[in-house]
């Protein structure tokens, strides 16, 4: 799987350009997601979610699926993930849409991991 910042100009010294990702998906399409510290990743159920170890400016996936519907922020769904940071997409208008950012994503990493 192959991600990029965002590429915005964002007002000096807001930060804000440290807070979005773009993640490609195995059709070239491009997927914005909002970062969280891994601590902190607020309750967001059902949405797409990317797990990342951060070393320098490298990114490296570690796991990627949706929140469980039900998820209110105080179980553990990511307690085994080994992640710095948690990469949410927060766009998709429907679980059908959802599940097909994931499924692209998904087929990306799988595609990346073969030709390594």
């Amino acid at each position: 799987i192959h991600g990029s910042p965002i590429a915005i100009n964002f007002p000096h010294g807001s930060h804000d350009n440290e807070r979005f990702w773009y993640w490609r998906g195995r059709s070239g399409k491009k997927y914005i997601h909002s970062i969280y510290a891994a601590d902190a990743c607020p309750p967001l159920p059902g949405a797409v979610y990317v797990a990342v170890r951060r070393i320098g400016q490298l990114r490296t996936v570690t796991a990627m699926g949706r929140f469980s519907p039900f998820w209110d922020g105080t179980s553990s769904e990511l307690a085994d993930v080994d992640a710095d940071e948690i990469h949410v997409h927060l766009l998709a208008r429907d679980d059908v849409a959802a599940n097909a950012v994931l499924d692209d994503l998904q087929e990306s990493r799988q595609t990346v991991s073969l030709a390594a």
